[in-house]
């Protein structure tokens, strides 16, 4: 399995660092960026925990995913499992949920995801002005 790199790791921790009730909404430059959104979840088979890191725009009205984005978090590692991006009409998911098969992993899509979320996390910490 493909997790993200040890630098955006570092960066999901302090994250989750600040956010002892299960949620954090971070936005440390006053509206210049979109707010950093992460939630704990409920557990996926295989993993210690599950989180969402999420950005979120407004079309219309309605919340718009930008991206949103899950991972499992395993012997310290996190883990793609989702991407979700409402503006382009993209929803991905690592792990296959049919009931009359055994889970397959789209390893391909997870490496894609954790390239992705690596590029995102360093976006994040700039953006956010995180002191890791």
């Amino acid at each position: 399995m493909h997790s993200i790199k040890a630098h955006s790791a570092k960066v999901f921790r302090h994250l989750l660092a600040l956010m002892p009730e299960g949620h954090l909404k971070l936005d440390n430059t006053a509206g210049t960026y979109m707010p950093v959104i992460v939630e704990r979840l409920t557990a996926h088979s295989g993993f210690e925990a599950v989180y969402c890191v999420s950005h979120y725009g407004e079309q219309n009205g309605d919340l718009m995913a930008d991206p949103d984005m899950t991972f499992g978090l395993k012997a310290g590692n996190f883990y793609p499992l989702s991407f979700r991006n409402d503006y382009v009409g993209v929803d991905q998911y690592v792990i296959s949920d049919q009931e009359e098969t055994e889970p397959q992993v789209n390893l391909k899509l997870q490496k894609e995801l954790a390239e992705f979320a690596d590029m995102w996390f360093k976006n994040i910490a700039h953006q956010q002005e995180l002191k890791l």
